[in-house]
């Protein structure tokens, strides 16, 4: 399977579910121009790295400071997907107006006409980590010593879940393979969600988990092997056709986002996105031999 096929395999039938623009009574935009812009409700794509209903909850606070900073604006929704390409997906066909996406999606599909926004924060920090762990109990100590055993990572195109772990484990000798091969040195079990593969680990089902490094536990019976080269966080981007007075608007907005709209999230505020952040993770994603100017799917496995 191709890189386009595969991508579209997996996108296809989750971005199928999300709702485009949504039909109604014309928004003056010039009055209203986010209001119009969004045709009155803004739709906000999210990522499969944790369970859905956590994600919605954990962005509640910040929907609804958006919504009310805009009139005419009567909700921002979340839309969960069920892969990383989905999500990108949605927001590059213009299925939703806005979505934060991984940090290598975003490298992969910023030529695609997307506009960043905002990157998210957490823990004090624009960054973070992926980690490499295994159980206190097992006899791997090294990165290399993986081989032959199974590893379980969050999503093929999971930046730190994912496609750094995969980086890590090649630059320590091993054959991990590439978006389109499977490993040849270790099995993979992907989990589709961080908290899902340190689950994985921790009920003895794996050797290894690759997960960010937010998810770690304060458990010495989980040991660290192998941490990666800063990661910037993740964006929050807004479709193709966003005009700019727009997005100066939405990026306003989000940077203003008060500490009691974050509470219950795991973001701590919202930064501005400076050029060049996210060129080492592009650097990666090619190293790994992802095509990063095309994400077009074949013709016929377009969704709606």
């Amino acid at each position: 399977m191709n890189r386009r096929t595969y991508l579209g395999a997996i996108a296809g039938g989750a971005t199928a579910a999300i709702g485009g623009c949504l039909g109604g009574e014309s928004i003056d935009s010039d009055d209203h121009p986010v209001a119009a812009w969004a045709d009155g409700t803004i739709e906000f794509a999210l990522p499969p790295f944790q369970d859905a209903e956590q994600l919605e909850a954990q962005y509640a606070g910040t929907f609804e400071w958006i919504a009310d900073g805009f009139d005419e604006v009567d909700s921002v929704e979340g839309a969960p997907t069920t892969s990383y390409s989905a999500v990108v997906e949605s927001v590059v066909q213009g299925h939703t107006e806005l979505a934060n996406l991984s940090p290598v999606i975003y490298a992969m599909a910023r030529d695609e006409g997307i506009h960043p926004l905002a990157i998210n924060w957490s823990h004090g920090s624009d960054a973070y980590h992926t980690y490499v762990a295994t159980r206190a109990e097992t006899d791997v100590e090294h990165l290399a010593d993986l081989e032959g055993k199974t590893v379980a990572m969050v999503d093929p195109l999971s930046t730190s879940g994912g496609l750094f772990p995969r980086y890590m484990l090649s630059e320590a000798g091993l054959d991990a393979g590439d978006v389109d091969t499977e490993a040849a040195d270790f099995d993979i079990e992907w989990s589709f969600g961080h908290d899902a593969s340190l689950q994985a680990l921790e009920n003895g089902h794996v050797d290894a988990a690759a997960y960010g490094d937010f998810q770690h536990p304060d458990d010495d019976a989980i040991v660290k092997l192998a941490e990666s080269d800063p990661i910037p966080f993740d964006p929050i981007v807004a479709k193709p056709d966003t005009p700019e007075t727009v997005r100066e608007q939405m990026t306003e907005r989000l940077l203003e986002t008060p500490d009691e709209a974050l509470e219950d999230h795991r973001v701590d505020r919202y930064g501005p996105v400076e050029p060049g952040t996210y060129d080492p993770v592009r650097d990666v994603a090619e190293e790994l031999g992802i095509e990063i100017a095309d994400l077009e799917e074949e013709d016929g496995d377009e969704s709606d």
